[in-house]
């Protein structure tokens, strides 16, 4: 009786730990949802233009839906006068993780204007992160006006690293080009900007952030103007 009992333990034993290895699959809906809403406040030091930006992004899986309102503010000594929101934006996006360093992301996102020329914006994004915490960039997009007057494509790189005190740089640099030959910066088809972003990961779910970039003030002259931005990111 006693060998017999020996041996029923045994077994039970053995089969423990192979029902508790098996995996039960999870559906996309039963996947956790995480996100972040963003707002942001830019200044424009050539024009004196005042510009905000609301931002929500959700995450299901390897799934991205990310929704954009970007309000035209008023000028240098009336910020909040005359507010009206110029561009409503929704992108799709898919995060496509190649490897432990490297993404991918491919996307659409669909702008509606208020002067009834919406945008297509087919993108791809490639991203890479060394073992140091460097973070490596590299998106190219599309942006098309659906009544097919104007046709851009824009390439930008990113360079960032996120500190051990909270801090994390992001410098961008672009270059856009017109496929329909329109003027975009000093009577050519042709514009570029650079942006440096700080953002500080010390307050927990609240991440504060500010941005310097050098863009241009009109298409016709060569002149330049310096873009201030300031904002913060709660996740959830």
């Amino acid at each position: 009786m006693k060998v017999k009992l020996i041996v029923l333990a045994l077994g039970m034993a053995c089969n423990a730990p192979v029902v508790a290895e098996e995996k039960q699959e999870t559906s996309f809906w039963d996947l956790p949802t995480k996100g972040t809403f963003n707002i942001r406040q830019e200044y424009r030091d050539g024009t004196g233009a005042h510009n905000n930006k609301f931002q929500v992004n959700l995450q299901q899986g390897s799934w991205l839906l990310e929704t954009i309102a970007y309000v035209s503010g008023g000028t240098e000594n009336e910020i909040w006068s005359d507010q009206k929101v110029g561009t409503y934006e929704l992108g799709l996006y898919n995060l496509a993780r190649i490897s432990p360093n490297i993404v991918i992301v491919p996307g659409f996102a669909y702008s509606i204007n208020t002067n009834e020329n919406n945008l297509y914006i087919p993108s791809l994004r490639f991203n890479y992160a060394t073992d140091n915490k460097i973070r490596l960039q590299a998106r190219y997009k599309q942006i098309v006006t659906s009544k097919n007057t104007h046709r851009n494509q824009a390439f930008d790189v990113f360079l960032g690293h996120r500190f051990d005190n909270g801090f994390d740089f992001t410098y961008q640099s672009n270059i856009t080009h017109s496929i329909s030959g329109d003027i975009l910066f000093d009577n050519k088809d042709t514009d570029y900007f650079h942006n440096l972003k700080v953002t500080y990961f010390g307050f927990g779910k609240f991440r504060p952030y500010a941005e310097i970039g050098d863009i241009r003030v009109n298409t016709t002259t060569d002149d330049r103007q310096l873009r201030y931005r300031l904002g913060i990111v709660y996740a959830f």
